[in-house]
């Protein structure tokens, strides 16, 4: 279980005066590297997405919030909905951990729906007298007036047989009338796991055994399940711990990714291709996926590592949301790409096109901290392609890529105050094509690059300073002929 054996020391929200919690909000609201259009907390640390489902013409997110004390602090879920998936609002916290089986914490899980009721899957942990920290799984609804009603026993108590304390974040969905739930598990032996539960005659869960799949030597946990099925694929998307760097991948302190192939119900075998990874930037972790309107698969991320120390903390907040993104399939890979409600906070678009070559190019035209810059590749005879993004004359975020080796580099060394505790500087991803068009996501504390529509994205925080506003591209040898548009972005209140 993660570490809440503490959590008595920490401070709770109804031992905190209101005033108080005033003030902290006011100062994180203060912070000049608030986002304008991502989701982040009003005050204290956002962890991971908890639960992210659509009923009624609603949008509901809820995400793990540790008030106080940091990533270490006591776990609550705030929730935030939407008519689409560009504005949402604050509806406040929803899960408290105030009950017997939920008093160290309530962790991530998911929603679902049932006869036009949100129902929460979620972990909860509660401390023996002799200091053992015991996970359970636990259930509630979510009303009309959206408040939140929990079931009194858990659905599952403790963890199966073979399986260490560190078992958690439910993911319940309905086929053919049978419940299943996924949960991130750890063996005695550690090695990650996902078990699974399916409802019986009786109506109840009832432990099946371990999803059978051929990455048996895989990272010591496996955290934040998620199981959907995208045009007759069966899609597994988990947060292995402890992968060993290999290249390009895994060189964050936690990954996402997923495999993609065909679940036997019957025998749970997963026949599955290679695991890839969601995201090639510095900060993306923990997925989850909703049903969009038109039925399409959305996701949301959290746009933070645990393990990294982030300048904001010193203004009380950490944490915030990726943008909401659209999966497909192709030929095995998922596919992300910015939904398209993104478009109804744009403003002022420009465009230009041109050449560009080894001689530096400012685009006067092209500045800001908070916009949307699409840039199409239409002719590329150059060695190597540089972009400075977020540049004054100290300052610089640098997009490059190499034309023969397909390999596209984001570095961060001089974007402004660096985080703690990250491994590097820059991060890279090698394209199955040549580069053809950039998408890219600016907000005053973070990027989001999305690569080729969505055959690769990364996405990252950054922490410049105010006037890092500068665009200025160039080339190694050679030059590059391209068209560019770029939007400003709305701000919407969180």
């Amino acid at each position: 279980m993660e570490d809440t054996s503490k959590t008595d020391e920490f401070k709770r929200l109804d031992s905190i005066p209101h005033d108080e919690l005033e003030s902290f909000m006011k100062k994180a609201s203060q912070d000049p590297w608030r986002q304008n259009y991502h989701i982040q907390p009003v005050t204290g640390h956002l962890a991971a997405p908890a639960a992210f489902v659509r009923q009624g013409g609603i949008y509901h997110l809820f995400y793990e919030w540790s008030p106080f004390d940091g990533y270490d602090g006591i776990r609550y879920w705030y929730h935030v909905t939407g008519e689409n998936l560009a504005v949402f609002n604050n509806r406040g916290v929803k899960l408290r951990p105030d009950t017997i089986y939920d008093s160290h914490g309530a962790l991530a899980g998911s929603a679902f729906v049932v006869d036009d009721t949100v129902n929460i899957a979620y972990s909860g942990a509660h401390m023996t007298e002799g200091g053992r920290v015991i996970p359970n799984q636990l259930q509630a609804a979510l009303n009309e007036h959206l408040r939140v009603r929990k079931d009194p026993v858990p659905i599952v108590k403790g963890p199966p047989e073979g399986f260490t304390d560190n078992f958690r974040h439910p993911k319940i969905w309905e086929e053919d009338g049978v419940f299943y739930m996924l949960a991130g598990a750890q063996t005695c032996s550690d090695y990650g796991r996902a078990v699974v539960y399916s409802t019986g005659d009786s109506g109840s869960f009832e432990y099946r055994g371990e999803l059978r799949t051929d990455l048996d030597q895989f990272g010591f946990m496996w955290e934040h399940p998620d199981f959907f099925t995208i045009d007759d694929s069966d899609v597994f998307a988990f947060s292995p711990h402890g992968l060993d760097k290999y290249r390009y991948s895994y060189w964050n302190a936690r990954q996402s990714g997923y495999v993609t192939g065909r679940l036997y119900r019957g025998t749970l075998v997963m026949d599955h291709g290679e695991f890839h990874e969601f995201d090639h930037g510095f900060d993306f972790y923990a997925p989850k996926t909703a049903i969009g309107e038109n039925g399409e698969r959305i996701l949301i991320a959290s746009m933070a590592i645990e393990e990294t120390d982030y300048p904001t903390e010193n203004q009380g907040w950490s944490g915030c949301m990726t943008v909401p993104r659209v999966l497909t399939l192709a030929q095995g890979r998922i596919r992300q790409n910015p939904v398209a409600d993104l478009e109804k906070l744009r403003y002022d678009g420009i465009s230009a096109e041109g050449y560009f070559n080894h001689f530096p190019r400012k685009m006067k035209d092209f500045y800001g901290d908070c916009y949307e810059l699409i840039i199409d590749i239409n002719e590329n005879n150059a060695s190597e392609i540089f972009i400075n993004l977020r540049m004054n004359r100290r300052e610089e975020t640098l997009l490059i890529y190499n034309t023969e080796s397909r390999l596209f580099t984001l570095d961060i060394e001089f974007s402004g105050k660096l985080p703690g505790n990250v491994d590097g500087t820059k991060r890279s991803v090698e394209l199955e094509e040549d580069l053809r068009q950039l998408r890219i996501y600016m907000d005053k504390s973070s990027i989001e690059i999305f690569i080729n529509e969505g055959e690769a994205v990364m996405s990252s925080r950054i922490f410049p300073g105010k006037r890092a506003q500068g665009v200025e591209m160039s080339t190694e040898i050679g030059d590059c002929y391209v068209s560019m548009t770029q939007y400003r972005l709305k701000s919407f209140e969180n």
